[in-house]
């Protein structure tokens, strides 16, 4: 059960976050939608999206005597399922914004449908670089792109690890996709051509296959991007079992704990991206980490964190807003458009430029150390 006494008492020390705006303290419900993977193979990773979602509209509501409402919306991380529930948000005149969705694939499904509603929708973690290029007014991205991605990945293969050889693996989604090709040519353009690929669908479950042909081919470096946390915990325990002894590198999609705790072991060594800070070690999250783990998990990763971010970066246009006595679909859309923020709780600042792409670029490295994830640079 949730318990907003919790996150009151929690939150009744941070002076920051308790000022009331006496404007808009009788302001009626306002509606946003929340669209992610709450079942299926990636639930772990939409479940936490959700939890922080959750603590942010919460937080918000007690700082600003707002009364923001939210409805949530299951895609499963499928692109027919996303479009369907995209509608139905579209369809309520009362949602004035949408954080989401999660996965490129359910992005590039649902951008059509919210631009004609005339409905913002910023996602938590899409990262397919043509989301934004040329993008819809209405979609906004406050994460960097794939295109940032695949030049951190492929500048660390080359410049640290010294790799010669790759094989890259996907799960055909636009993301896994889009991604490998990227980082095929920044490979191809450093001079790099031992490359393998192959694909596999999200309802793979035996790898055995794909690690043998990784150690035949003397890969120095297997790429997984994939949203199935079972599937990156099964080819990293496949792999080990065959006694593969290079390099297993996951993109952001693997910056789950729950893939890791299903290897084990095996898990310890990957290296994996992610294209925001790790909340657990930014101090201004506290208020947010605490309200979280009170409610929901006592760990999480740093997909939470993004998910917050998208959420506040949300709710600040719906108060610039209300403060203009104006919620509605375009005055909140111009509003996240006009967004410029110096910093933000999670640490970084905020501003769109051409397409509604953050103008940041920063991917973090990590590393799998005793089952935990391990921040490099």
């Amino acid at each position: 059960m949730r318990t907003l006494c919790t996150i009151t008492l929690k939150i009744a020390g941070a002076a920051l976050l308790l000022t009331s705006l006496a404007a808009v303290i009788a302001q009626d419900s306002v509606k946003i939608g929340f669209l992610g993977p709450l079942t299926g193979g990636a639930a772990a990773i939409g479940q936490e999206q959700l939890g922080f979602v959750k603590v942010t509209v919460d937080i918000f509501n007690l700082r600003t005597g707002l009364n923001v409402e939210l409805i949530e919306g299951d895609t499963e991380i499928n692109p027919d399922t996303g479009r369907i529930v995209a509608e139905r948000l579209a369809a309520d005149d009362a949602i004035v914004a949408v954080v989401g969705p999660a996965g490129s694939q359910v992005c590039e499904a649902t951008q059509p449908i919210f631009e004609d509603a005339g409905l913002a929708h910023v996602t938590q973690s899409c990262t397919n670089t043509a989301l934004t290029d040329p993008g819809t007014p209405t979609f906004f991205r406050p994460i960097p792109t794939d295109a940032d991605q695949s030049r951190t990945i492929t500048d660390f293969w080359l410049a640290e690890l010294g790799v010669t050889s790759a094989f890259l693996l996907d799960d055909q989604s636009s993301y896994a996709v889009g991604l490998n090709d990227e980082v095929e040519n920044l490979l191809f353009d450093a001079g790099l051509s031992d490359i393998e690929r192959t694909s596999v669908t999200q309802d793979e479950t035996d790898f055995s296959s794909i690690a043998t042909r990784a150690i035949a081919g003397g890969s120095d470096v297997v790429f997984f991007p994939n949203q199935i946390t079972s599937q990156a915990a099964a080819l990293a325990v496949q792999l080990d079992e065959q006694g593969f002894e290079g390099i297993y590198f996951l993109p952001d999609g693997g910056f789950t704990l729950e893939w890791v705790d299903i290897a084990g072991e095996a898990a310890d060594g990957a290296y994996v991206t992610f294209f925001s800070p790790d909340p657990n070690l930014v101090p201004t999250m506290e208020i947010y980490n605490l309200a979280y783990t009170a409610e929901f998990a006592d760990r999480f990763g740093a997909f939470g964190g993004a998910a917050h971010f998208a959420t506040f970066v949300t709710l600040n246009a719906i108060e610039t807003c209300a403060n203009a006595d104006s919620i509605s679909r375009s005055c909140v859309l111009d509003a996240l458009a006009a967004t410029d923020l110096e910093t933000t709780p999670l640490g970084i600042p905020i501003s769109f430029g051409e397409g509604n792409q953050a103008a940041s670029s920063t991917f973090s490295l990590f590393q799998v150390q005793d089952g935990q994830f391990v921040l490099l640079r």
